[in-house]
């Protein structure tokens, strides 16, 4: 038998990310970081707390930690504020979701709601290489083998930059130069890094293309775009 609590309301998260992440977090604790590997946890002391759980999982295309402290105010605005001072001589920020999404939409990292929803496969989205058909019977394996036996599936994710000015946003029409509808924006948004519009979307593979022009449909309006490789940009991790 197993029994599940939920201890969430319990713990704050807090993610240290980018390039100095790992040098940032080494002024906070005497654990060896380099030996936490990306998608391992860990425990351990993180600003004088006891049993920290740190993991390297971060969804943002950069080398980055997570902590998991206690979520009373005082202590979590005690981290907060030991981190920003840590950070200081690095220029750290502090940043929202929102600038998190614009990170993993330029590495191409798809994310659950927008790229993965219940209606996708891992075929269309790019990730059958996380997917091991060859293993003992599971969940969802005959509709699987069966999509891959007939050659995976007809539309694809791709990368689109906008060639004409204007922002591709979740939910909007992807279209063919002569109007056609074929496809939907999954994630979009100005692409802080790259200084252009990009966007992410499923479209039939025949238009998917590298190159290859499109439309995304904009205030009524066709703005052309282009189809361009994943990632949009990817970036240099420090992890070991």
């Amino acid at each position: 038998h197993c029994h599940v609590s939920d201890f969430s309301d319990y713990y704050s998260q807090l993610a240290i990310q980018g390039p100095q992440a790992l040098a940032v977090l080494k002024k906070l604790t005497g654990i060896d970081l380099e030996r936490c590997k990306n998608d391992v946890s860990g425990g351990g002391q993180v600003c004088g707390l006891h049993n920290v759980l740190i993991s390297r999982t971060g969804y943002t295309g950069e080398d980055g930690f997570e902590i998991y402290i206690p979520s009373d105010e005082a202590t979590s605005t005690r981290v907060w504020n030991e981190i920003l001072e840590a950070g200081r001589e690095f220029d750290i920020l502090p940043c929202g979701l929102g600038a998190r999404n614009t990170l993993r939409l330029e590495a191409s990292m798809p994310l659950y709601g927008h790229e993965i929803t219940e209606e996708t496969n891992v075929f269309e989205t790019g990730l059958d290489r996380f997917c091991k058909l060859e293993k003992p019977e599971f969940l969802g394996q005959a509709a699987l083998q069966k999509l891959q036996q007939n050659g995976g599936t007809e539309r694809k994710l791709i990368g689109l930059e906008m060639i004409e000015r204007g922002i591709g946003r979740d939910g909007y029409s992807v279209c063919t130069l002569d109007g056609e509808e074929i496809g939907k924006i999954t994630s979009g948004s100005p692409a802080p890094f790259l200084k252009k519009n990009i966007a992410l979307a499923y479209v039939p593979r025949m238009h998917g293309e590298i190159g290859a022009e499109l439309a995304v449909k904009i205030r009524g309006q066709n703005v052309r775009a282009r189809v361009v490789p994943q990632p949009f940009y990817r970036r240099l991790k420090t992890q070991s």
